[in-house]
């Protein structure tokens, strides 16, 4: 972040030096901090900013200043933040009024009602900042003395995505062009055409984004691998190594993976780093996994992620629960900064299998698309089939779609013994051939009531 003086401006404020200040001591411990999770400097650097944004939303957050009082509940594990708790306070969960903020967004509101999400440029540059060092390693790697330029692919311009990326690139140095596909003003003959006129290296988007730029490419009748792309990095969902290997096959010049994984609360949580994996801004942010059913620590890898942002921006949240599944591997030396994760997808969008199994979105599009190529989408349905005696039994079925002709028998076997082991449910295979369908939902993951069916489109 750069504050600068202009002609005619004000003076700073104290709030600009105090985030000056904080701006200037997080790129200090960057330089100290060997990007070990466990280091004595981040530990540090962790506990000065826990406290200090802790005073810091009691003192100015109407809502925090009712909830934590004057103990440092935020500490001791008994409090949480909830996404109910952010749509019933409004605008009186900020530190601080919408006027502060360098920006205003709102979440999209497909897993709940929308609520306000306005950023102070303390808040940007920090988010940001962690994006901008995976992408510099990134690029240094998959483009050596090269100036790709970037397409941005975004839902909408309430959400951060393209702001966020727009800046990143800039501060990386990149030309880059902000594409809505879904815009009545641009449409995806459009996008298509820019992608190539532009020669675009670099597109950021949606997984499903990725096969819905494929479909149309080849409803067009022409072939992807003639479009000048050679890197997707995907973003804001389930991304497993089988729908990335999928999806290579239908971009054979391009590489894809991760490029970040937030939200529109938390802002960028993890940056997509040159070794393919997702890696925690470990210095922005305290982390706890608690079990989504209890709310207590777990005691391994794997559970719904907490979150204690420590900005003192607008609007810092103390132990969020994010709702969302994720696994930690563990940091060895030598390793890349911060700890590599694996977002496993909703705890609420796990899937209850008659046996008493539950299934996360992670392992469901695993099992589907593992082995595969040039599927364009999928979609899983749950049914549910009466029985003479006995509980209803659970039917899956699994529609995809390809370029090109279905896969043979051996495919199916496989991916219906994945799904079977998986679920202990009965799978049935279809494939489609319907190129011109799109998705008729807005978000980019859906789950439909329990007893009509279970769909995740990539798309379909």
């Amino acid at each position: 972040m750069t504050l600068r003086m202009e002609v005619g401006a004000k003076a700073p404020s104290p709030d600009d030096e105090r985030h000056s200040s904080y701006y200037t001591s997080l790129l200090d411990t960057e330089e100290r901090w060997d990007g070990d999770p466990s280091s004595d400097v981040l530990r540090a650097w962790r506990a000065q900013r826990t406290a200090e944004v802790t005073d810091w939303v009691r003192a100015r957050s109407p809502f925090y200043s009712q909830r934590l009082g004057r103990e440092r509940e935020a500490a001791g594990g008994t409090f949480f933040t909830t996404k109910e708790d952010l749509v019933a306070a409004g605008l009186s969960v900020l530190s601080g009024p919408v006027g502060e903020a360098q920006v205003y967004y709102e979440t999209t509101g497909t897993t709940g009602p929308p609520t306000p999400c306005p950023r102070s440029p303390l808040e940007v540059a920090v988010s940001n900042r962690g994006i901008i060092r995976a992408w510099q390693e990134m690029l240094s790697r998959r483009f050596p003395g090269e100036r790709p330029f970037v397409a941005v692919m975004g839902p909408s311009e309430l959400y951060a995505f393209g702001d966020v990326f727009g800046d990143v690139a800039q501060s990386c140095g990149l030309g880059h062009v902000k594409l809505w596909p879904d815009s009545p003003r641009v449409g995806f003959g459009k996008a298509l055409r820019l992608l190539r006129e532009l020669a675009v290296s670099v597109v950021v988007c949606a997984p499903s984004m990725v096969l819905e730029l494929a479909r149309e490419v080849l409803r067009a009748g022409h072939d992807p691998a003639d479009l000048p792309v050679s890197q997707f990095l995907v973003l804001g969902e389930v991304c497993t190594p089988a729908f990335r290997r999928d999806a290579e096959t239908l971009w054979p010049q391009a590489r894809v993976g991760p490029g970040m994984y937030g939200s529109q609360e938390t802002m960028c949580l993890a940056g997509g780093w040159p070794d393919g994996r997702l890696r925690l801004s470990e210095l922005n942010y305290s982390v706890e996994l608690v079990d989504p059913g209890t709310g207590e620590p777990v005691t391994d890898d794997t559970g719904e992620r907490v979150v204690t942002m420590l900005t003192p921006g607008v609007k810092p949240l103390i132990r969020y629960r994010t709702g969302d599944l994720v696994r930690f591997d563990p940091w060895t030396p030598g390793d890349l900064p911060g700890r590599a994760l694996t977002v496993l997808g909703r705890a609420k969008d796990n899937v209850r299998f008659g046996g008493g199994r539950s299934v996360t979105a992670y392992d469901l599009e695993e099992a589907a698309l593992e082995g595969l190529e040039r599927c364009l989408g999928y979609q899983i349905v749950l049914d549910h089939r009466a029985t003479a005696a006995g509980p209803p039994e659970d039917l899956l079925t699994l529609r995809l779609r390809f370029a090109g002709p279905a896969p043979g028998r051996d495919h199916w076997a496989a991916a219906v013994d994945r799904m079977t082991a998986l679920t202990g449910a009965e799978v049935r295979p279809v494939a489609v051939d319907d190129h011109a369908a799109r998705p008729l939902t807005g978000a980019l993951i859906f789950w439909t009531p329990a007893g009509a069916a279970a769909g995740r489109p990539g798309p379909v």
